[in-house]
């Protein structure tokens, strides 16, 4: 069984919410003068929004049979806003760490998005096989990963180390 089959939209609704705590927290770092790291709050703020209007209109448009397109969509459209607001707006700070787990994030979450489109509505598949079942547990796991990065900021999945000792092993 897929896990949507036991949580359903509970699951989108969670993460949404756990966007909004990510974007609310930074807000407050930042006006108590805690923390001041706008580029957590523009992510959490972004990734909210995001996730919000594309559940929006989802849920609204129940008879889309194109949801995992839709899904890829916000996803990448979300990606390149994220590139260029760091890259334009932060491009003399150095890279946060939960901003770099939501990119990471949020490019194997469009490429799920997009290989279950591929598989639903142009090959029009109906019947389950491991994709789907990689599909459901990748997307929702990589959620989670994105909604706590935001909130600890920490490389608590070795990602950032990992490149590094890639980086100087191949210099």
């Amino acid at each position: 069984m897929l896990i949507y089959d036991f949580f359903g939209m509970s699951i989108g609704a969670l993460v949404i919410w756990g966007f909004l705590m990510a974007s609310l927290l930074h807000l407050f770092f930042y006006i108590l003068k805690v923390q001041k790291n706008l580029q957590l709050l523009v992510a959490s703020i972004l990734l909210f929004t995001s996730y919000f209007v594309s559940d929006f209109i989802i849920v609204s448009d129940s008879y889309n049979t194109a949801i995992h397109g839709i899904f890829a969509l916000f996803d990448l459209f979300t990606l390149l806003a994220l590139f260029l607001v760091t890259y334009t707006f932060f491009k003399d700070e150095k890279l946060e760490v939960g901003v770099l787990y939501t990119m990471i994030g949020l490019t194997v979450n469009t490429v799920m998005f997009f290989f279950m489109y591929i598989d639903t509505y142009i090959y029009e598949n109906v019947t389950r096989w491991l994709l789907w079942y990689l599909y459901s547990y990748i997307v929702i796991s990589v959620d989670f990963i994105m909604v706590t990065s935001l909130l600890v900021n920490k490389d608590w999945l070795g990602i950032k180390w990992a490149i590094s000792k890639v980086k100087a092993r191949v210099a």
